[in-house]
C-alpha cells in the first residue's frame, strides 16, 4: 500500500544558494531544422503578451527583485534596424518618467499560453545599449507547470547588468559592466532549503563562473546567444565577433532533483531597471544612460539532437468521458499519475502527517493523521494546466473516511488564481454523502464546484479539501481520500439510480449496494466467490468474497511457494501482485474462513495475457 504526502511548495520570493554544478563531457551534437521563429517584422499578438505594471497585481511587487520599473506596453514597439536596410527588430525602451508611482518606465513581453518550447536550441539576436548601474535586460524561460517558482524552474539564456559582488563571485572581479554576460539555471532543491532561502531556490550560477567576459565591449553591437536543450543536459554559449564561448565550463546534467528541465518552458524578454540583481536599489543610484534601449532581431527555435517541440497557441486538448484524479481500478478514460504528472500537497504541515487506513480501492490513498486546534488544508495538483471544459455538465465524485463531527470543504482551482469551494457541514448528508464515520461517496454537479469564476479549460487543482474556517477541530483524528474522479466529460450526465458511475440506461445490474467496484456495465467486478482478475500486463489480483479472513497460496513459474494473508476491502479479501511479466505462469490456491469452517480450494493456474487491459 502506497500512499502519498508532498511537502508545501507554494513559494514566493526570489533567493539563490550554493549548488554543486553537474557536468558532462560533450559528445557530438547536430542542430537539426528550424522548428519556428519570430524575426519581429511586425508585433504578433498571438505570440506576444505585454506586461503592465509593477507586479503587485500578480502578488509579486517589484516583480519579486524589488525592480525599480513600471511596465507599459507603450515602451515596445517594433523598429527599423540601423545598418540593415529591411531588417526590423523589437524594441523595449526604459525610460526615466513618473508612472504607476514608479520612476521610471520600460516594456516586457512573453509568450505564455500562446508559444512553449520543449527541448531545441534556442537562438536568440540582440544588442543593448550602455547597461551601466541599473539596467538589467533578459531573455528568459518559466516553465508552464502549474507549480510556483521555483518548482516550475526557470531557465536564464542571457543577463546583463550584474551587480558588482555578483561578478566577483563568479570569478570576475573588477569587470567592465558593458562587457560582462550571464546564464542562470534556477530550480527547486530541498538541500538549498534554510533561514535565508525560504523559497528553496537551487541557482546553478550562485558562486560559480556561468559568465562570458570580452574584449570589446558587448553594448550598442548585436550579439547571438544559444541555449542547447535536450532531455538529460542544457548548455549555454554566447557568439562574441564570430566565435562561441560557453557560459559555464562544463553542461548542466538534468537529474531527477531538477526534472522541471523536462517539460515545456515560455519565453520572457525584458528591460528591468535595478532590483537585486543590479547595484541599483534605489531610483537615485541608477547611472545608465536613459532612454536605454534592447532591441531583438529574431528568435529562433531548431530541432537539436533530434530532439525538440514548440506549441503555438492553447493546444491542451480537452479530456472526455471519465477522468481520473486520483484511481487504481476505476475505469477512466485518462487519469493523472502521483509523481509523473500531478502532486499531492500538503499546505499546513504541522496539522497533518502521514495516516495509516487502508484504501477504499486498489493500493493506493491519501491517509492523514490531524494534530488539533489548527486548520487543515491539501489536494491533488497537475504539473501542467488541464482542459476539462467538456465536464462543465458532469460530475466530481470522490471516497472519503472521515469522523461524521468534522467539517470541512472541498474545492478547485484553475492558473489564473481562480478558486471554489463547497462545505460539507458536520453531521450532516451532502452532495449524498453519508456522515457515519466509514467509507462514502460524494457526487457534486461541476458546474456548482465551479462556479462562476473557474476557467475550465485550464485547471490547475482538479481537488482540494481543507477546514472550514471558524470550525477548526479540537481532537486529533484520522481521514482517508479515495477514488476521486471527474464523470461526464462532453456528454450530459444521465440518471444512475445506484450511483456506480454506470448511467441506468446502460446499467445491466441496476440497484449495485453502495461502494462496490463495477466494470463498464455496472457489475460487479468480481462475479465468483473467489479468483484471480488481470489488471495490467504488469499485475494481477487475487479475490475472495468473504468478510472473513482469507489466505492466498501462489506461485509464479514454479517459483518458491508465497502464503499471505489477504488483506480486507469492503466486505472482500484481495490482494494485488505488482512486476509480473507477459507469459508468467500463476498457479494458485485459497484457505478461507466459511460460516461451517475454514475450506482449501482447489489449485489453478493463470497465465498473463498481452491482451490490452483497462
Amino acid at each position: 500500500m502506497n500512499k502519498f504526502v508532498l511537502r508545501n511548495i507554494h513559494l514566493v520570493a526570489i533567493s539563490s544558494v550554493a549548488m554543486t554544478l553537474c557536468v558532462v563531457t560533450p559528445t557530438s551534437a547536430s542542430v537539426g531544422k528550424l522548428l519556428w521563429q519570430d524575426n519581429f517584422d511586425s508585433f504578433n499578438n498571438e505570440i506576444w503578451n505585454v506586461d503592465i505594471g509593477d507586479g503587485c497585481d500578480q502578488g509579486i511587487c517589484g516583480w519579486g527583485n524589488q525592480e525599480l520599473q513600471w511596465y507599459h506596453s507603450d515602451n515596445v514597439s517594433i523598429t527599423d534596424i540601423v545598418g540593415e536596410p529591411g531588417n526590423r527588430g523589437l524594441l523595449i525602451e526604459a525610460r526615466k518618467e513618473s508612472i504607476g508611482g514608479k520612476g521610471f518606465s520600460s516594456g516586457k513581453v512573453h509568450s505564455k499560453n500562446k508559444v512553449s518550447i520543449q527541448y531545441g536550441m534556442i537562438e536568440t539576436r540582440m544588442k543593448v545599449s550602455s547597461v551601466d548601474t541599473g539596467l538589467w535586460p533578459a531573455i528568459w524561460m518559466l516553465g508552464t507547470s502549474t507549480a510556483s517558482w521555483p518548482a516550475k524552474g526557470e531557465i536564464d539564456i542571457m543577463e546583463m547588468g550584474q551587480s558588482e559582488q555578483a561578478r566577483t563571485d563568479a570569478g570576475f572581479p573588477n569587470s567592465d559592466i558593458d562587457s560582462y554576460t550571464g546564464s542562470n539555471l534556477i530550480f527547486y532543491s530541498d538541500d538549498a532549503c534554510n533561514s535565508g532561502n525560504p523559497t528553496c531556490a537551487a541557482s546553478v550560477a550562485w558562486q560559480t563562473d556561468n559568465a562570458h567576459l570580452s574584449t570589446t565591449v558587448l553594448t550598442d553591437r548585436f550579439v547571438t546567444y544559444r541555449l542547447y536543450w535536450t532531455d538529460t543536459t542544457i548548455r549555454f554559449t554566447v557568439e562574441d565577433q564570430g566565435v562561441e564561448y560557453s557560459m559555464f565550463d562544463q553542461p548542466f546534467s538534468i537529474s531527477e532533483e531538477s526534472d522541471e528541465f523536462n517539460a515545456p518552458f515560455y519565453l520572457l524578454m525584458n528591460l528591468a531597471v535595478g532590483g537585486n540583481f543590479t547595484d541599483a536599489k534605489m531610483n537615485h543610484q541608477v547611472s545608465a544612460p536613459l532612454p536605454g534601449k534592447m532591441v531583438v532581431d529574431y528568435v529562433r527555435v531548431y530541432e537539436y539532437n533530434g530532439q525538440g517541440e514548440v506549441k503555438v497557441g492553447n493546444s491542451t486538448e480537452p479530456e472526455q468521458g471519465t477522468f481520473g484524479v486520483y484511481t487504481d481500478l476505476t475505469q477512466t478514460n485518462n487519469k493523472l499519475t502521483v509523481g509523473v504528472d500531478s502532486d499531492i500537497y500538503v499546505w499546513n504541515q504541522n496539522s497533518l502527517s502521514l495516516g495509516n487506513i487502508t484504501p477504499f480501492e486498489g493500493e493506493q490513498v491519501i491517509a492523514w493523521d490531524y494534530r488539533p486546534n489548527q486548520w487543515f488544508g491539501g489536494g491533488i495538483q497537475a504539473r501542467q494546466p488541464t482542459n476539462m471544459s467538456e465536464f462543465a455538465d458532469g460530475e466530481l465524485r470522490f471516497r472519503i473516511k472521515i469522523p461524521k463531527n468534522v467539517a470541512f470543504k472541498v474545492g478547485i482551482s484553475d492558473t489564473y488564481s481562480n478558486e471554489n469551494w463547497l462545505t460539507f457541514a458536520a453531521n450532516e448528508t451532502r452532495y449524498g454523502l453519508t456522515r457515519d464515520g466509514d467509507w462514502a461517496q460524494a457526487v457534486v454537479p461541476i458546474d456548482e464546484l465551479a462556479g462562476p469564476l473557474i476557467a475550465l479549460q485550464s485547471l490547475k487543482s482538479h481537488f482540494s479539501i481543507a477546514s472550514v474556517d471558524g470550525q477548526i477541530p479540537r481532537a486529533p483524528f484520522s481521514m482517508a481520500i479515495d477514488d476521486i474522479i471527474w464523470t461526464g466529460g462532453g456528454v450530459s450526465t444521465a440518471p444512475d439510480s445506484d450511483n456506480d458511475g454506470i448511467a441506468d440506461e446502460v446499467d445491466l445490474c441496476p440497484n449495485t449496494p453502495a461502494n462496490t467496484q463495477v466494470d463498464e456495465n455496472g457489475c460487479a467486478i468480481v462475479a465468483g466467490e473467489f479468483g484471480i482478475s488481470q489488471l495490467s500486463t504488469k499485475s494481477i489480483r487475487f479475490y475472495v468474497n468473504s468478510n472473513q479472513w482469507a489466505d492466498v497460496h501462489y506461485q509464479i513459474n514454479g517459483g518458491v511457494q508465497q502464503n499471505v494473508r489477504m488483506n480486507m476491502n469492503s466486505g472482500q479479501n484481495e490482494l494485488v501482485i505488482n512486476g509480473l511479466n507477459i507469459g508468467d505462469e500463476i498457479s494458485y490456491w485459497f484457505t478461507y474462513l466459511k460460516p461451517n469452517g475454514a475450506v482449501d480450494t482447489k489449485e489453478q493456474r493463470f497465465m498473463i495475457s498481452p491482451a490490452t487491459w483497462m
